[in-house]
Order: structure tokens, then C-alpha cells, then sequence
């Protein structure tokens, strides 16, 4: 070999290690600084946009340093969502094992079809779903990985349209008669979004009215049923939700559930977000009756901390993805020897990025109990920011709180306009960079909604947000009074 191949080559290892050490150094770094100073470094839309707008991404220089100061700008820019002030999503924080597995699924990078391109992944995400499955009491059905909880709801309406009509795989929807979904007025926007890509239109959901804690009303859905059938529908699916997206409230599964059998319905639920209190030693009792649902959809990576994303959909009879996903020419990439063990004629995608490695590696690392002490410190967080607003005569708690959602504002009998102002103390907050929490609305009242989320958040970190929200919040006052 010549001295010019040899240098070569050692240009290649020295270029390669200088990138792996660049790459570990932003990582130290913003591992070292992700829970310190702001949430945030506030920026408007076009202030931020103009960070990027003299880019010439056309011209493509193959110029790594600009890489490296693209990257810096980028995580300098972020929301820090593992800050211990972040209660912004039903998300947030990060645990050492997944980000391994996190950054492992990018490197390896592949594809979750076949087995052949994928055989560890196929492995792992089956002793996952098995896992999982065995948690949910749904072990002698079926389940898959999907992209997210709006994913899986989709998917489960769809099933749920082939188990009552399975001429539509071939004839299509023109063949069916008008169907009814029923869902709670509080459900999550996903179930929308499905109507309208199943082709049934969004006239075909039913909006279920609920209690005052937020639990759909058993009454208000059988008069729901009755009407639906006065306008010519058949009842497809009665969706209930553990966890609602605001309140984090549970429906009354067993009475639901009795209702679709009587129905010859499906029953779905959006366990998304609640689904991890399966976890929790007291909060679980809320999911009594969701072992007799036909479908479930829950995302480890929410409650439970699994870097985004790690979603699944299980069901309760084997046998649906195989009738519904599982057709077309595949013979290209599905071989006869190996397609017994893969995992894509099952899916409604093709290519599908690994995302249950990160999920293996912190199950492996934390085990059940310690994902059972994680959720129960969330709850323990949860009632310690209740007892605040409880004790605090400027607080109200809006709702009932379930799990750990806190929904609540800052009252005064002299503020004429009460969501301008909690709307202005949240975002004076967000934009200094002291706390992210977010807003919603409950019966079209304007609500501040917290999430404890974060693994690694403590008391003292509930005390500082509530603080600094009266503080802020008594500066305000006089401008409003």
C-alpha cells in the first residue's frame, strides 16, 4: 500500500474522531446547563426567524464548522424541556439510558419493516410490546408501535370500521350506512383529525357531555346513542379517555364498556396521556374496567419519561393488524422465509423509525419499581401544588385535580377580566425565561394548566413556580384594578 493510501486513511479516523469529540462536548455541555438559568432565552417569531434568514442553504458549503454553530444556535434557541420550571406539555424531562438509546436508534439507523434490516430492534420492540402488554391485561391480544397517540387513535377508529364493516377493505365507505362515534367533550383533537381521515366525516362524532370532575356522563351518552340512531346512524365506537389532555380525568370504563357490548360497538381508549397510572400505586384504581376495551392507546413517552416518541395501540383480539394493514405486492421487501418475524405488514407505514430501544434501556435500567416510584412522586408533587393553591387565598383550584394535572388561576374580586390578566402573568413568565406552564379552557373558562412531568423535579421546584407566580402576579395587580 502506498504511503498516500496510508495517510489517507489516517486523515479519515482523525476527521471522525474530531467529530465524535465536538459532539460529545455539546452534549457535556448542554446536559451540564439544560436544568440551569432560563426555561427559555424568549425570542418573537420574527426575531428568531431572522436568525436563520441569511442562511444560504442552496449553496451547500460541506462546511462542518457552520454545522457546529448552527447546532449551538439551535439548542441556545430551545425551550430546555428537562428544566425543573417547564410544566408546559404532558412531557418533559430526560434519564440518562434513554438518551443512550435516543442517540444508539439515530446512529444504527434503521427501519422497523423487516426483520433482516432490523433484527435487534424487532427483538427488543416485541419484549416491549410484551411487556407492556402483560402491564395493560391485554397479553393474549396484539399491540404495535405507532408514531404518537393521534396515530394510534386513528388506527383504532379504523379497526374498529373494519370490525363492524369488513366489506370496506374492498368496497370502500359508499357501501356503508352513516356511523356514529362516540367521544367526550373533553377528548383529545386527535379524534377529530381521525374522522376526517377515515372518510366519515366529523358530523359522525358525538360530543359527550361530563360531570363536573370532568368523567364522561353515562346518561348524556345513552341519550346520545338514542339520538345518533334517530338520525339514521349505527353506533361504531364509544372512544372513553384515561387522563383528558386538561383536567386529567377518567371516564367510567365498566359502564362504558357495557354500553358498547349492548351496542355491538367498539370500545376504544385514549390512555395516552392517563394510561401511565398503571403505574401508581393509588391512582391506578382510576383505570378500573380498561382490560374489557376492545382497543387502548397509551405513549410511554409522557407520563412514563420515554424521550419523545414511544407510542403504542393495543388489542384486546389478535387478528385486526393483520386483516386491516397487511396487504399490496410487498414481495420486494417481505420475504417468505422471514415474514413471520416482521413487524411491517402489521403496520399503516412502511418505513418506521426505531423508537423502542431508548424505552428498552430505561426498563432495563429502572425496572418496573422504579417506574413505579417515578409515577407516585409525580402524584406526591401533583397534591403538594394542590395544598398550595388550596391554602393560598389568591389561588383557585378550577377542577378537580385527578392525577398530576393542576388546573387553577390567580382571583381578585376587583379584576373585571380575569383571563386577560392570568394571561399576562403566564406570559410574562414564559418570556423572562423564569417558567413554562401552559393555558387551556374548562366549560370556555380561561385556565392556567401545570404539569408535573419531570423525573428529576422536586418540592422545592413546585414552591419557587408558585412563588414566583405571586410575585408576579401582585406586580401586575395595580394595573388591573
Amino acid at each position: 500500500m502506498s504511503m498516500h493510501g496510508t495517510s489517507a486513511s489516517s486523515d479519515q479516523v482523525i476527521n471522525h474522531l474530531s467529530l465524535e469529540d465536538r459532539l460529545a462536548e455539546i452534549i457535556a455541555q448542554y446536559r451540564q446547563e439544560r436544568k440551569l438559568g432560563k426555561v427559555v432565552e424568549y425570542q418573537t417569531y420574527q426575531e428568531l426567524k431572522a436568525v436563520v434568514a441569511n442562511l444560504n442553504l442552496e449553496a451547500g458549503a460541506e462546511d462542518l464548522e457552520q454545522v457546529w454553530q448552527m447546532v449551538t444556535t439551535y439548542l441556545a434557541n430551545s425551550v430546555k424541556t428537562s428544566h425543573p420550571q417547564y410544566f408546559n406539555q404532558l412531557w418533559s424531562g430526560q434519564s440518562d439510558a434513554a438518551l443512550i438509546g435516543g442517540i444508539v436508534e439515530v446512529m444504527a439507523n434503521t427501519s422497523m419493516y423487516t426483520y433482516e434490516v432490523a433484527p435487534m430492534a424487532t427483538l427488543v420492540e416485541n419484549q416491549m410490546l410484551g411487556v407492556f402488554k402483560k402491564k395493560f391485561g391485554f397479553e393474549s391480544g396484539e399491540a404495535q408501535v405507532t408514531t404518537g397517540g393521534s396515530n394510534s387513535n386513528y388506527l383504532a377508529l379504523m379497526l374498529s370500521l373494519h370490525h363492524k364493516f369488513p366489506q370496506v377493505k374492498t368496497s370502500g365507505l359508499h357501501t356503508l350506512p352513516p356511523v356514529a362515534v362516540f367521544v367526550s367533550q373533553e377528548s383529545h383533537y386527535s379524534l377529530d383529525k381521525a374522522a376526517v381521515m377515515l372518510g366519515i366525516g366529523t358530523d359522525s362524532l358525538y360530543r359527550i357531555a361530563v360531570d363536573e370532575r370532568g368523567a364522561m356522563s353515562v346518561d348524556s351518552l345513552e341519550q346520545a346513542i338514542a339520538q345518533a340512531k334517530e338520525d339514521g346512524r349505527v353506533p361504531l365506537c364509544i372512544v372513553g379517555t384515561a387522563g383528558t389532555t386538561v383536567r386529567g380525568a377518567y371516564d367510567p370504563f365498566e359502564s362504558l364498556a357495557e354500553i358498547a357490548k349492548a351496542e355491538e360497538a367498539w370500545f376504544h381508549i385514549d390512555g395516552a396521556w392517563g394510561g401511565g397510572a398503571v403505574f401508581a400505586d393509588k391512582e391506578k384504581r382510576y383505570l378500573k374496567g380498561f382490560e374489557l376495551a376492545d382497543s387502548m392507546a397509551w405513549d410511554a413517552h409522557k407520563m412514563l419519561g420515554v424521550p419523545l416518541m414511544f407510542a403504542m395501540l393495543f388489542v384486546r383480539e389478535a387478528g385486526h393488524f393483520d386483516r386491516v394493514c397487511n396487504l399490496g405486492d410487498t414481495s420486494y421487501i417481505f420475504h417468505a422465509d422471514t415474514e413471520d418475524r416482521d413487524l411491517g405488514p402489521y403496520s399503516l407505514q412502511c418505513g418506521r423509525r426505531v423508537d423502542s430501544f431508548k424505552c428498552w434501556l430505561e426498563y432495563l435500567y429502572y425496572g418496573e419499581a422504579g417506574f413505579t416510584k417515578r409515577i407516585n412522586r409525580f402524584m406526591a408533587l401533583a397534591e403538594h401544588a394542590e395544598a398550595i393553591i388550596l391554602e393560598t387565598p389568591e389561588l383557585e383550584l378550577q377542577s378537580h385535580r385527578w392525577i398530576n394535572n393542576i388546573c387553577f388561576r390567580f382571583t381578585h374580586p376587583a379584576i373585571s377580566d380575569l383571563e386577560a390578566f392570568n394571561r399576562e402573568v403566564r406570559n410574562t413568565l414564559h418570556q423572562s425565561g423564569q417558567s413554562f406552564v401552559n393555558v387551556a379552557y374548562l366549560d370556555g373558562e380561561f385556565t392556567i394548566r401545570l404539569i408535573i412531568a419531570n423525573h428529576e423535579m422536586t418540592e422545592k421546584n413546585i414552591n419557587i413556580f408558585f412563588k414566583e407566580w405571586l410575585t408576579t402576579a401582585r406586580t401586575l395587580l395595580p394595573q388591573y384594578l
